[in-house]
């Protein structure tokens, strides 16, 4: 299931996201977690460290606030319009996605 958060980025300002402690604890992430970064489809996907294929990810720290800092390299690619957080429950992720002025129904 996803989850839409009230958290937001927006690209090639501060670079800094904040990952709601809720669903850090149910993610089992703590102060200095390595987490895994990386773009797809003008999105970013945030998870717990973990082996990968298919894509090159950047890796982070969290601190323990839970802030995070997204890589200079991946923001830069990204489109310059707000972006929300969604939160993945089946994958144990985090979402950053483009906010669009469509709303499904």
């Amino acid at each position: 299931m996803i989850v839409e958060c009230d958290k937001y980025y927006m690209p090639r300002k501060n670079r800094v996201l904040l990952l709601p402690i809720q669903w850090r604890e149910e993610f089992n992430i703590s102060e200095n977690d390595l987490l895994s970064v990386h773009k797809e489809n003008n999105r970013i996907i945030i998870t717990k460290k973990k082996n990968t294929t298919g894509f090159s990810p950047k890796f982070i720290k969290i601190n323990k606030k839970g802030v995070i800092t997204i890589p200079k390299a991946i923001d830069d690619e990204l489109e310059c319009c707000l972006h929300q957080l969604y939160i993945n429950q089946d994958e144990n992720s985090f979402l950053v996605v483009p906010v669009t002025t469509e709303k499904s129904s």
